[in-house]
């Protein structure tokens, strides 16, 4: 869908603003930073354009992307009682005239002047997409890193650093490579291998200690179970407590 808009504004903008929706961010890191999500990112740099989210609960920004939708329905679709579309095609087609006659000729209420006179300006701030093919879309999914630091996918297993043992993973097949991400970071590629194939980098796991490998500067500790030592008295000594009690 961003590909279609980029090809009716003739260009991609500098930046573009997002809800929180999780298809674009997964999260705020330890520094209180956005954590966007890898293929989103990705796509992102492929055509050039910086995202940036809106504020949580801030009108003045995520109020105008419902306002938009809004007035979609109770003007565009209201509309189409009278004319309604026989095909997506259709549909697409009364859309697209909708957009340019009616939606960009009025005065918009919050800069006062028709949309498409500001559009004329803008449109040469844009970035080119001439002579770029679409973005290469891969398929991945969200696994998580086995305690042996190996990732499962297509009936293989590919290694990854062993300090994300546990961690879930995003893994991206490409072409001829399958690539495993780690929030916005790429922790490791592998050449794409056949099914039931394990596939190992040595560095990934330098440096852990695997749990069959018997250390010799162990410190062996021996427990002895001894009696309990019990004071040793004589006879007379409980007489007297006897007597004592007795008087």
């Amino acid at each position: 869908m961003h590909e279609q808009v980029f090809e009716q504004l003739g260009g991609v903008p500098e930046e573009i603003v997002y809800d929180r929706m999780r298809t674009v961010w997964t999260g705020i890191d330890e520094r209180g930073e956005i954590v966007w999500h890898p293929k989103f990112l990705d796509f992102a740099r492929y055509w050039g354009f910086t995202p940036r989210l809106c504020a949580p609960y801030r009108a003045q920004t995520k109020g105008k992307v419902e306002s938009g939708i809004k007035y979609v329905r109770r003007n565009f679709l209201c509309g189409l009682l009278s004319n309604a579309p026989s095909t997506l095609a259709d549909l697409n087609g009364q859309m697209k005239a909708w957009v340019w006659t009616v939606a960009n000729q009025r005065i918009q209420g919050t800069i006062h002047e028709q949309p498409v006179t500001g559009w004329e300006i803008e449109r040469k701030r844009l970035r080119s997409t001439a002579h770029r093919p679409p973005y290469p879309y891969a398929d991945d999914e969200l696994r998580r890193v086995a305690r042996d630091a190996y990732v499962a996918w297509q009936g293989s297993r590919y290694s990854a650093p062993w300090q994300y043992a546990g961690k879930e993973v995003w893994v991206h097949e490409r072409a001829d490579r399958i690539e495993v991400h780690y929030r916005a970071e790429r922790i490791a590629v592998h050449e794409r291998a056949g099914r039931h194939r394990v596939v190992t980098h040595s560095e990934h796991h330098r440096g852990i200690w695997p749990g069959s490998h018997r250390r010799s500067d162990k410190i062996v500790i021996h427990l002895r179970e001894t009696p309990p030592v019990v004071e040793a008295r004589s006879l007379a000594a409980y007489g007297s407590l006897a007597d004592g009690g007795a008087r």
